[in-house]
């Protein structure tokens, strides 16, 4: 680089070689997404591509490089795409993987090609690190006064291992084809996707709605026969007056139902204004997942948590899934932090989780509602709370719990009381011990 930094370096130091410099936080996920996008594009260039994470791709172009004109014209194009893609690339062309990859990341030029036969003359000049030696290893060598890939090539290998490990010469016998290193492909993800296009356009909702009915008949079946469903389903609409429209539905479980699909897309298209007709569309299946089969139990309590799914996806896709939001245990004896609120999507294992000894009430506060004691007693015999009066019938208590001492705000002792009122409410009275006038909350009301 023309400013003097070099790939490793920390961020320190590369401020210190260049303190103008920007940087940004590395984000693997879309990375990962990106190299498979190119591993998919490299079909065009060649059939047997394999990845090289995290950020390349061996491709064995046995018998393609003449059709683009030869390796240096196939090398050009190739960098050429990716320039125009906004990606910057090197590329290393030679007999063997190991060698391709040592010419890629550290030859001169941005494209080094080794002609057949020449694989050691071209990798001689290399550092040490163009082997995929690891760290250490190299560190060692370098002790020694190695430094260079020709000076390794001078000492017997028998040598070598006696002093380096056998990993060093297994490298460097399959950089120069002495071990074999072949390029291992692994196909590529299944897209579930279809697609249709119509000779005329179309709007009326019953015939986006069939177009949808076949599209989703494809999508479904292949997924069904895979065992695998999806938690998103995306529609492009592609209108002939404003373009692609991406409508989207999700579902709190992976799902390939047909039936469940066309009820969810229902609202979007009744929602989507389509004025001059739409000509092409395509749906696809996104976040697949497998499918587990489940036996039927006669308790139906499966069918209790797919009627729970439902519901999810479809309050989530008509309010938004961020909106939908449900109860998850937590371990604490304090009643407050028995639950956490989490997205209804969220698919966090639940934790391993007592219930309390007592009863709790059906509808815990979140803040304690201060009562107005009318008559004394513990707890109260007649008290005040929202503007009504009310008279102690019965009470059981108190239950004592004390604070969470490994928690900062960890509070004060409590008594709550199990209070059934004359006039019907049954409610959760707390109070603080210890005080001379003690004060008295309602923490929350029974069923």
């Amino acid at each position: 680089m023309t400013a003097g930094l070099s790939a490793g370096l920390s961020l320190p130091d590369a401020r210190a070689i260049c303190p103008d410099l920007m940087t940004e936080p590395s984000d693997p996920v879309r990375e990962a997404a990106l190299l498979r996008a190119l591993w998919r594009w490299a079909d065009s260039l060649s059939p047997w591509i394999a990845l090289d994470a995290p950020d390349g791709l061996f491709l064995d172009i046995t018998g393609c490089a003449h059709l683009f004109g030869g390796e240096q014209a196939m090398a050009a194009h190739t960098r050429e795409r990716l320039t125009d893609m906004q990606i910057t690339s090197r590329i290393g062309i030679a007999d063997t993987k190991g060698a391709a990859w040592a010419l890629a990341r550290f030859g001169q030029s941005d494209i080094k090609i080794a002609g057949a036969g020449k694989t050691v003359a071209a990798l001689a000049p290399l550092p040490l690190e163009a082997l995929r030696l690891p760290q250490k290893l190299s560190s060692d060598m370098r002790r020694t006064g190695l430094k260079r890939v020709g000076q390794l090539m001078e000492i017997k290998r028998a040598e070598l291992a006696r002093r380096f490990g056998l990993s060093l010469t297994q490298s460097l016998s399959s950089c120069l084809g002495h071990s074999p290193d072949p390029v291992s492909p692994k196909a590529a993800d299944p897209i579930y996707a279809a697609r249709m296009t119509l000779p005329d356009p179309i709007g009326l909702q019953a015939d986006l709605l069939g177009v949808l009915e076949r599209l989703s008949i494809s999508v479904c079946k292949r997924l069904a026969g895979d065992a695998k469903g999806a938690r998103r389903y995306y529609l492009t609409v592609r209108c002939v007056d404003t373009g692609d429209h991406v409508l989207h539905i999700g579902f709190a479980r992976p799902t390939h139902e047909q039936r469940a699909v066309l009820q969810q897309f229902a609202k979007p298209l009744d929602e989507l204004k389509i004025e001059f007709g739409a000509d092409w569309f395509r749906l696809e299946a996104a976040h697949v997942e497998p499918i587990q089969p489940f036996q039927i139990s006669l308790d139906q309590h499966k069918q209790a948590e797919d009627d729970t799914s439902k519901i999810i996806s479809t309050l989530g896709n008509r309010l938004g899934f961020d909106r939908v939001r449900q109860f998850m245990p937590m371990q604490s004896h304090l009643p407050e932090r028995e639950f956490i609120h989490v997205e209804a999507m969220d698919r966090r294992e639940p934790v391993s989780w007592t219930a309390a000894p007592r009863k709790r009430p059906v509808r815990l506060f979140k803040r304690p509602e201060r009562l107005v004691t009318l008559e004394a007693g513990r707890p109260p015999k007649r008290f005040q709370w929202r503007q009504s009066v009310y008279a102690t019938q019965e009470a059981k208590g108190p239950e004592r719990l004390t604070a969470e001492w490994w928690h900062s705000d960890f509070g004060s002792v409590r008594d709550y009381w199990q209070v059934q009122t004359e006039d019907g409410p049954r409610l959760w009275l707390m109070t603080y011990p210890g005080t001379t006038e003690p004060d008295w909350f309602i923490a929350g009301r029974f069923a």
